[in-house]
């Protein structure tokens, strides 16, 4: 005879008894895989109503399932509309009065449809919404950005490749939006010295300035450095700026940490030695496909005793310069060195032996190197996290035995269009907390190599096998 449940028992769910917060606390734990949150929400009704609660990111693939997908997920704070093409102002006006005062963020950098009276309706609607990407919207105008500038607590705003704002636009955003600390202007075209000027003037909070591909002129730059929380400056690009231009960096910018002037082929070693006396803090200097790097130019910036990460990809660069550069007084964590004609065995050296802190070394297409450096490297930076070198046709199969035995901390390993083969690789798994490993174009390389990295990297999230015979 079966048995019945008691009377009592009936309808009894006894996660319906777990307190909220042990359930909030899963779901985080969780969060790392979509498939694992969506096999919890399946597992019961009040899993299934807590998971709705819980969620707080959001990013549909389709317009049209917003309004269902919004009425099951009522406090989402950060909406990422990067899949959906098209959105239209209706659609956003649903979204502002949907979401309201719990979004935070709204990502619509990839998608089109959508006008200012779209986003006045984000804006006025909610009022709690801090960063909105706009990256590409190339037909937005200036009435777009009169619409931004009603949300009055927007702390971040990308604008890249918004070619039709110009300074009045920005004008906009900068006398409304006072709270703003990031803003990126990348490849606006019709900003200049004035826009540029006003958002330094009337939001003194910017932290982050992106003004890549600009065409402005040292006229911005003072009322730029006299910005007290400017950390990250970003000048890539910006053939207006010269020499005489970083002049004013010595009347000092003491909170910039983080300078960015590449491809200004205009800025010699006499502009950058203005940054000695003006940004003593910096820690990152990216100086790409610019001047070529003489002795001259690395002895002008050997005083930054903070410097931690230089980028030079694409320089010409002489021995001289790289011997200067081992000399600094800095302890380099990184270096990017990808694509610099002139990287010898010499040069490289006398870098990677004094500085011994290395984490992150890039020398993509350095085609002079051969085993000699990578035996240094690997001999003096033993903590390593990260190593790019594709391309380094130079060095033979031996030497890549000698980065599995030296440097087991790496994490990321770029080995694509080298002489690797099976034994390298079987060195290289005992590299257990690598997660990324390029091997494409590895034709020394078979099942058996990669049985020995399967075996050892447990770690490994992305494996790139391009173009390989196996």
């Amino acid at each position: 005879m079966k048995k019945q449940k008691p009377d009592n028992l009936k309808g009894f769910n006894p996660f319906n008894q777990l307190p909220q917060e042990i359930i909030f606390t899963i779901l985080d734990l969780l969060n790392s895989n979509p498939l694992d949150i969506k096999s919890f929400s399946l597992a019961c009704k009040s899993f299934y109503a807590a998971e709705s609660k819980h969620r707080t990111s959001l990013k549909p693939l389709r317009q049209e399932h917003l309004p269902s997908i919004l009425s099951r997920y009522p406090n989402i704070a950060h909406l990422h509309l990067t899949r959906c093409s098209r959105v239209s102002d209706t659609c956003l006006s649903f979204v502002s009065h949907a979401c309201a005062s719990s979004l935070r963020s709204i990502d619509l950098s990839r998608t089109h449809l959508f006008s200012a009276s779209g986003l006045l309706g984000l804006a006025l609607n909610c009022n709690n919404l801090v960063e909105i990407d706009l990256s590409n919207a190339t037909e937005l105008k200036d009435s777009a950005m009169a619409a931004v500038s009603q949300a009055k607590n927007l702390e971040k705003l990308w604008l890249a490749r918004c070619k039709s704002v110009t300074d009045l636009g920005v004008g906009c955003v900068a006398v409304g939006c006072r709270k703003l600390k990031s803003i990126c202007l990348k490849w606006c075209l019709g900003i200049g010295d004035l826009g540029v000027g006003l958002l330094a003037v009337k939001c003194n909070h910017i932290c982050y300035l992106d003004l890549s591909y600009l065409p402005i002129t040292s006229k911005c730059l003072s009322p730029i450095l006299k910005l007290q929380h400017l950390e990250d400056l970003v000048l890539e690009g910006c053939f207006g700026i010269d020499d005489d231009s970083l002049a004013v960096l010595k009347h000092g910018c003491n909170s910039l940490k983080s300078l960015d002037v590449s491809t200004c082929q205009n800025i010699s070693h006499n502009g950058l030695s203005s940054l000695v006396s003006g940004a003593v803090g910096l820690q990152q200097l990216t100086l790409a496909h610019g001047s070529p790097v003489t002795s001259s130019l690395a002895d002008s910036l050997k005083k930054f005793s903070m410097l931690q990460s230089v980028k030079l990809d694409g320089c010409l660069i002489s021995y001289d310069g790289l011997k200067t550069i081992g000399n600094w007084c800095a302890s380099l964590r990184e270096l990017s060195l990808s694509k610099c004609s002139g990287v010898t065995d010499e040069g490289l050296s006398s870098i990677v032996t004094r500085h011994k802190d290395l984490r992150k070394l890039d020398i993509t297409c350095c085609r002079k190197i051969t085993d000699v450096s990578i035996s240094r490297i690997t001999n003096s930076c033993n903590s390593l996290t990260s190593l790019m070198m594709e391309s380094c046709t130079l060095v033979s199969r031996e030497a890549f035995v000698l980065i599995g035995q030296r440097c087991h901390l790496l994490e990321e390993l770029d080995l694509t269009d080298n002489e690797i083969d099976d034994k390298g690789l079987k060195y290289i798994s005992r590299c257990s907390q690598l997660s990324n490993l390029k091997l494409g174009i590895c034709l020394n390389i078979t099942d058996e190599g990669l049985i020995h990295i399967g075996r050892g990297c447990s770690k490994l999230l992305e494996l790139d096998l391009y173009r390989l015979a196996i």
